[in-house]
């Protein structure tokens, strides 16, 4: 009895096509990152003295032990363990309004998360942690669970390069709800996405992860046009999500717009503050490693621990 192939059968060649095209963006992305001053997306909350080994170009200068030294004059470096391996799971927003490019950059705000997420997974596994993935739309999608082995990563890559928009409002708060019951221990929660229409409730709900020992970050990402609305001529302007539509002249309304953008980060900058929730704006005219490496500077010199 012969079985018809699944309709998302990783041998698809679209799909493979899909993963080709992402792992290779990743592996730019994690390259560019690692060429930089950052190294990792996560202080270790505990760690502990293993053992020594043999000192090697491009091993960190400051784990050498001078005591073993001075003893042996030979050069010898401290290796660590950690007592915690970081759970990390990685929330990707694929509703409708994340199907949106703009004018002024190649990738569309699904697309530039993609990356993102891709790239922030393969530096978890890479630094010993272990990353999951769980898309989001109108209900919370089939989700990866946090797994730490390098050879993993192509399989949650492979998922992630599957993810597709969908139409429908976006259900945040059962996303966050379904985050929250797959992660028995404490963990690094990443929500990346517009925020569009994520109200009162969407607060709540991540203010209660956070007060439950999650360490919750939350990457907005928006594309430029969204940012300073520069359009000259009259339009109609299309709701994604709902299909509503208006026809509105960009340059009555452009300051009125950008006054309820920049009100609307503020509402979130005070919820993720009074939330211990890490907040960052993210534009895709931003290249996705420097965003990885702010995200991770920022992290360091808070000094965020669990």
């Amino acid at each position: 009895m012969t079985r018809e192939p699944d309709a998302a059968s990783p041998f698809d060649t679209d799909i493979l096509d899909s993963v080709a095209t992402l792992t290779i963006e990743v592996r730019r992305v994690v390259q560019g990152f690692l060429g930089g001053s950052h190294s990792s997306l996560h202080q270790s909350s505990s760690v502990e003295f293993a053992e020594h080994k043999k000192y090697s170009p491009g091993d960190d200068v400051r784990h050498i032990d001078w005591r073993a030294y001075a003893r042996t004059d030979r050069h010898f470096v401290k290796t660590r363990e950690r007592e915690v391996i970081l759970s990390s799971l990685i929330l990707i927003d694929c509703s409708a309004s994340m199907g949106y490019a703009g004018s002024r950059t190649r990738w569309s705000k699904l697309d530039y998360a993609r990356v993102l997420a891709g790239a922030m997974a393969h530096i978890l596994v890479r630094q010993g942690d272990a990353a999951g993935l769980l898309p989001f739309a109108d209900e919370a999608l089939p989700h990866v669970p946090p797994v730490g082995r390098p050879e993993y990563l192509a399989a949650l890559l492979g998922h992630l390069a599957k993810v597709e928009i969908r139409a429908g409002r976006t259900d945040y708060v059962g996303a966050i709800h379904r985050a929250a019951d797959q992660l028995r221990n404490r963990a690094l929660v990443v929500v990346v996405s517009d925020l569009w229409g994520a109200g009162r409730e969407t607060e709540i709900a991540l203010s209660s992860l956070s007060a439950r020992g999650h360490d919750v970050a939350v990457l907005r990402v928006l594309t430029p046009d969204e940012i300073d609305l520069p359009f000259s001529r009259t339009a109609e302007f299309v709701d994604l999500e709902d299909g509503g539509r208006i026809e509105v002249d960009p340059v009555l309304v452009r300051e009125d717009y950008r006054r309820a953008l920049a009100a609307d980060r503020e509402r979130w900058r005070r919820v993720a503050g009074e939330a211990d929730i890490d907040l960052m704006n993210v534009v895709t005219s931003t290249p996705p490693e420097a965003v990885l490496a702010d995200f991770a500077g920022r992290r360091h010199r808070a000094g965020r621990r669990r």
